[in-house]
């Protein structure tokens, strides 16, 4: 164990800090909330549907929620209820077996 402790230590910190994002996209950050508060009011709420998909697209969305993206702090954020829900996104090639699924989530949004 102290082998480890000690490669930890002398090894340090490999990560880099996060970028600055600058002025231009802070206000890009804000003028993007503000449109969404001003279309819905409040926080847009999405139900997302894996339709069949090589589950490239469900990581990119979970990336979307870690602290680097921050998508919930501009407002947008996924739910798992459809009745919650005020847009249904749908990754992957939607079959015939998923096809009464959708239409049901669709129609409880």
């Amino acid at each position: 164990m102290w082998k480890v402790v000690r490669q930890i230590a002398k090894t340090g910190i490999c990560t880099e800090p996060a970028p600055d994002i600058g002025a231009i996209d802070a206000a890009q950050a804000a003028r993007i909330q503000q449109e969404l508060l001003d279309i819905l009011g409040q926080a847009l709420s999405i139900r997302e549907v894996d339709a069949g998909s090589c589950n490239g697209c469900e990581l990119e969305i979970n990336a979307l929620g870690n602290p680097y993206y921050n998508l919930e702090g501009l407002g947008i954020k996924f739910v798992a209820s459809p009745r919650h829900a005020d847009l249904l996104l749908v990754t992957g090639p939607v079959s015939r077996n998923m096809e009464t699924a959708l239409k049901r989530t669709y129609d409880a949004t």
